[in-house]
This record gives C-alpha cells, sequence and structure tokens, in this order.
C-alpha cells in the first residue's frame, strides 16, 4: 500500500465529498484469513475534517468527517499471483467496472426498469493493479459465515438478484447484439481466466493433489458403506488426470441461446447482507474477478452446490430454480417489446425447460468447483494460506500453490454427500 497518499485518497473521493479535508488514513487487512485467496484486500480508515455551510450562507464551520474504503491489490507473492492467475484476474475486474458494468447499467436506463438492480458497489478506481470499493461494511452490510453457508431465506434473496444481473446480459444480447459482444473483445473485456486449454498442464499438479484429496475423503466416509465401490468408481473417474481439466474447460464453454455475463465465483463470501428488525433488507453482489461469459447454470450450481447443504436441496432445490426463472423472466418481459423472443418463442415455460438441461448439465462443474472450495469452505483460518504474509522462500523453483487441506469433518461430509447426490441423479 505504499503508493497511497493523502493526495491519491483525496483525489479518488473529491467528488463524494468536495467538502472534505482527508487529514489522516490508516490501513489494516480487511478480510480474515482463509476469506480471500486471489488478491490482497485492506480496508482504509480516512479522518478529516468537513466545512459545514448553513443552508442560508449564515456562517460556516469545521466538523470531524471520518469513512473508509476498500482496497484490493495484487498480492505481494509472486507464487501465488501466478498460480491463481491474479494479474489477469484484476484485468477482468477492471474490465467489468469500466467497462461492462457502465453498459450494462446504461442498457437498463433505456427501458426504465422500475427497481433497477443496482447491488454492484461504487467503484472509485479500477486499474492493472487495484481496485477502490464503497467500504459497505459501515452502511451495515455483513458478510455470511463462509462455514455455515446461506439461509434458505438469504438464497431466494441472492437468486432474484442474480437473475436480475443476468437478465441484462440476455436482453442486451437480444436488443442490442453488436454492442453486448463488443464488451466481450479479447483486448479489453472479460475472458476466462483459469479454465483455457492452455492452462492444463500449469494446473496438473495442482488439481492432480486437489482431486486426491477429495478421493480420500469420500473413501472414509464411505469405508463401511455397502454401495463404496458404486460412487467411487463414478467419482475418480470424473477426477480422472487425463479429462478432468478438460471438463472443466467444456463447461464453461458460453452455449447459446442462454449465455450470459455471469458472476464466476457464487460463494457466500462474495455475498452482504443489510439486515433491519432481524430481517433481509438489501444486498450486494462482491468480487467480479471471475467474471465470465458463460451458462447461468454455471452460477446456479456454485450457490446451490456450494453453499447450500444436502437438506437444504432436497427441500428446496425445484422450488428455487422455479423461482429464479420466475424472476429472470420477468426481468426480461420488462426489458423488451410485445413481439420480444422472451414472450413468444422464449417464454416462462421453455426458459424454465432450457434452464434446467443446462443445471443438470453444469453439475460436473459445481463439483469439479467443490473438490477445490470445499476445504477453503470448511477450513479453519489457521489452514488457510495467510495472504498477508510474505513468503521469501517462494522464490525457490520448486516451490508452488498447493490446494488448501484440513481435517474438518464437515468437508468431508459435504463432499460425499455431494457425489452421492449427483451419482443418484445420474448427472455424474
Amino acid at each position: 500500500m505504499s503508493e497511497i497518499t493523502l493526495d491519491f485518497l483525496q483525489g479518488l473521493l473529491k467528488d463524494e465529498y468536495p467538502d472534505v479535508s482527508i487529514q489522516q488514513f490508516e490501513g489494516a487487512p480487511g478480510s480474515k484469513r482463509g476469506d480471500n485467496y486471489t488478491s490482497m484486500v485492506y480496508r482504509i480508515t480516512l479522518s478529516g475534517i468537513r466545512r459545514h455551510v448553513e443552508p442560508d450562507g449564515s456562517s460556516e464551520s469545521d466538523e470531524p468527517w471520518e469513512s473508509s474504503i476498500i482496497y484490493k491489490c495484487l498480492p505481494e507473492s509472486i507464487l501465488r499471483r501466478e498460480a491463481f492467475k491474479s494479474d489477469e484476474l484484476f484485468c477482468n475486474e477492471v474490465a467489468f467496472y469500466t467497462k461492462i458494468w457502465p453498459a450494462l447499467v446504461d442498457f437498463q436506463k433505456q427501458w426504465n426498469v422500475p427497481n433497477p438492480f443496482k447491488a454492484i458497489p461504487k467503484c472509485y478506481l479500477a486499474q492493472n493493479d487495484c481496485v477502490v470499493l464503497k467500504d459497505l461494511k459501515r452502511e451495515g452490510y455483513v458478510m455470511p459465515d463462509r462455514h455455515q453457508g446461506l439461509t434458505i431465506e438469504q438464497c431466494y434473496f441472492v437468486l432474484k438478484h442474480l437473475s436480475q444481473f443476468h437478465a441484462l446480459s440476455l436482453a442486451m444480447k437480444c436488443h442490442n447484439p453488436e454492442a453486448f459482444y463488443e464488451l466481450l473483445n479479447i483486448k479489453d473485456g472479460i475472458t476466462e481466466v483459469f479454465y483455457v486449454e492452455e492452462n492444463v498442464d500449469y494446473y496438473r499438479n495442482y488439481y492432480m493433489e486437489a482431486t486426491r484429496n477429495a478421493i480420500a475423503m469420500v473413501e472414509q466416509e464411505l469405508s463401511d458403506a455397502e454401495d463404496r465401490d458404486h460412487y467411487l468408481e463414478k467419482f475418480k473417474s470424473f477426477c480422472s488426470e487425463e479429462t478432468f481439466f478438460h471438463t472443466m474447460v467444456e463447461l464453461v464453454t458460453p452455449k447459446e441461446p442462454l449465455a450470459v455475463i455471469g458472476h464466476g465465483d457464487c460463494w457466500t463470501n462474495n455475498f452482504l447482507f443489510k439486515y433491519v428488525d432481524g430481517d433481509i433488507a438489501d444486498m450486494y453482489i462482491v468480487d467480479f474477478q471471475l467474471v465470465r461469459y458463460a451458462s447461468p447454470a454455471l452460477d446456479l450450481v456454485y450457490i446451490m452446490y456450494l453453499c447450500l447443504d444436502r437438506q437444504q436441496r432436497a427441500e428446496h432445490l425445484s422450488s428455487l430454480l422455479e423461482y429464479y426463472t420466475d424472476e429472470l423472466h420477468r426481468r426480461l418481459v420488462m426489458m423488451s417489446d410485445e413481439d420480444s423472443v422472451f414472450n413468444t418463442s422464449l417464454n416462462r415455460d421453455a426458459l424454465f425447460e432450457l434452464l434446467q438441461e443446462e443445471f443438470k448439465r453444469a453439475g460436473r462443474f459445481g463439483l469439479g468447483i467443490a473438490v477445490d472450495m470445499y476445504p477453503i469452505m470448511t477450513c479453519d483460518s489457521d489452514e488457510a494460506p495467510n495472504l498477508y504474509q510474505h513468503e521469501d522462500s517462494e522464490s525457490s523453483s520448486t516451490s508452488r500453490v498447493q490446494p488448501v487441506q484440513t481435517n474438518s469433518a464437515a468437508c468431508s461430509r459435504k463432499m460425499t454427500e455431494l457425489v452421492i447426490e449427483l451419482v443418484d441423479a445420474g448427472i455424474l
């Protein structure tokens, strides 16, 4: 954070706080160990003086002022930056805040949508090595506990907002395809960072270890089960070194007509909720480093398989998918004409049928993500890497980033339950 100065901060906030003189600032880690892996996040507390002028201009006075911002920057660890493609991820987030989101906002305005989608935090600056955002914690927004996942109430709230976000892509692609596809321009648009064929060798060791750990968990969990081999054989086949990464590449490949600009990383830590009298009043979606053009079902399986447990899915999955479809179609109709495809060939029922097919197809992607993410979600903080501690030893040519490993019983249970669920459903 050495590049941060009072002049830098003053210039950054001058439009929002023209009557404020920033006099001091202090930075501290903005996320707990284990809550973030691809960038360092700092909360910068600001203090200064605000010039107060009476409405009639009769007098002026100075009063104390304080605020805070969120500052995201590249990890100091070169090894971690390379392993998690942090530079490319920052390019994606910069493209989202400087190009994608402004274009989607402008498109939404053309339709005078009531209650427009706006659950994206204000961005003060986005460039290739840092992103500066409004601090939503100061406004009362809180992050769920990654160990607990989402409640069903939170899940419905997320799906409502996610459907509105996805609808912007589908509607813009329908009504202004030329402008929409320019957002995906390889020069300054968004790109798939991880799951591309040229990364197969790069990530081979990482995913070999991640899948080996996952298989060991399932083997142990099913050690006394009569049908143990039935599930293990299918899981081991999915985790095959020869096919695992290629499967993930295939599943992130856009498939029309439903491909959207999706969030790409829909897990618990990227949703912030605000409560009033114990009820959810509002939410924001944060962290757009993994934004990708792909099936909306990838975001949906992320939520269903990573943020909910097996019992929640058994009781609510069908209703949640119906609700997402209803909200998506409702918003699409708001941004379309009477003879639009969303009122004819891609009406609500046709949309639901397509989404069901896509969700089933994307189930394997959800499992592939779970292999890596379940340990991250369930580990204790001291089992997670410390992004704020620079490791000089990483300069060694033999060093490499390893998947998070945990002895958590919850992780083994979640992994095994998901394997059983997908095998039983004919997805795996």
